[in-house]
């Protein structure tokens, strides 16, 4: 019924809460499918033990490709009729998989999305997502919310992904998980939304100058889906996707990047800042006046904390 697929990476110290989150689940008929992304800590030796005494349990062991990579292979190896994904150092609730099985059965839908909850390493609860109903789903292609980007509060109907060779993009680091849920959203015509928060993310405190160096990534992925829409020839009616995905995904979190990389002095954050305004540049066929005003917004804003430093500078003198 329900085919789970987990890439893992060095993670052996959250694999194994995240594979008996999926044991313990309300639905039993489920096909756990572990992609291990050749790890080379003890995550391979965590996740043997665990397959041995279960059988549903399928594990991988790849030279490693990266997440998108075994996603796309857990895909091609799983037999449920709908498709889950789980991020392992995530969790998920008991009732999560049962309950939404259920909603898609009912409603005959191809992707049903819940919402999650946003933990630290204690599990203490930080913030909780929702999901409002929405009237159709052209409505839920959504990308300014915390909710759309991620596969893993979702699950899909297997046929949708492989009647139309939905898959993710490799070698992108940021975004991929946005353009995969682009596309499928485009393809479904039945989404549905259940409002409660069965997802657990944990999140990794981990310092924002580990993880900038991908942000330009994003567009890619941006040149990705306006390759897409022409192809499909939808481009018009699906613009000003295009320009939110833009201007929140390739303006707004770039400069907040950039922000606390300028902040913590961060070595090279003034590459990344010229890499980030010429890949902008290369982007003006979907600039809008009010677009090209919030770009220079964000560049006065950074422009400012320089200012600031300086007058801070003269001031000790």
């Amino acid at each position: 019924m329900l085919s789970v697929i987990i890439p893992a990476y060095n993670v052996e110290k959250y694999i194994e809460r995240c594979i008996n989150s999926v044991l313990n689940q309300y639905l039993k008929n489920i096909e756990i499918i572990v992609i291990d992304d050749g790890s080379k800590d003890k995550t391979s030796d965590i996740c043997l033990k665990i397959s041995e005494n279960n059988k549903n349990i399928i594990y991988k062991k790849v030279q490693n490709g990266g997440c998108s990579a075994a996603r796309n292979l857990g895909i091609s190896m799983a037999k449920g009729k709908y498709i889950a994904f789980l991020d392992s150092d995530d969790w998920v609730d008991s009732d999560m998989y049962i309950n939404m099985i259920e909603e898609a059965e009912k409603n005959q839908a191809d992707i049903v999305i819940c919402g999650f909850k946003k933990l630290d390493e204690n599990k203490n609860l930080l913030s909780t997502v929702k999901i409002p109903k929405r009237n159709n789903k052209n409505e839920y292609i959504d990308c300014t919310t915390e909710w759309f980007a991620s596969p893993c509060n979702k699950i899909y109907k297997r046929d949708l992904l492989e009647k139309n060779n939905i898959r993710f993009l490799l070698n992108i680091y940021t975004g991929e998980d946005m353009f995969f849920n682009f596309i499928s959203f485009f393809y479904s015509k039945n989404i549905i939304s259940l409002d409660e928060p069965y997802y657990n993310y944990f999140m990794n405190q981990n310092s924002v100058s580990n993880n900038y160096k991908n942000r330009t990534d994003i567009y890619i992925v941006i040149r990705e889906l306006i390759s897409f829409y022409k192809r499909n020839g939808v481009y018009k009616e699906n613009i000003n996707k295009i320009r939110e995905c833009f201007k929140y995904h390739g303006i707004m979190y770039p400069f907040d990047v950039l922000q606390k990389l300028s902040e913590n002095k961060v070595e090279n954050w003034k590459r990344f800042y010229i890499k980030i305004k010429e890949e902008i540049n290369r982007l003006k066929e979907i600039e809008t006046i009010d677009i090209k005003i919030y770009y220079y917004y964000r560049i006065f804003r950074l422009k400012m904390m320089w200012l600031k430093r300086f007058k801070k500078m003269l001031i000790e003198k």
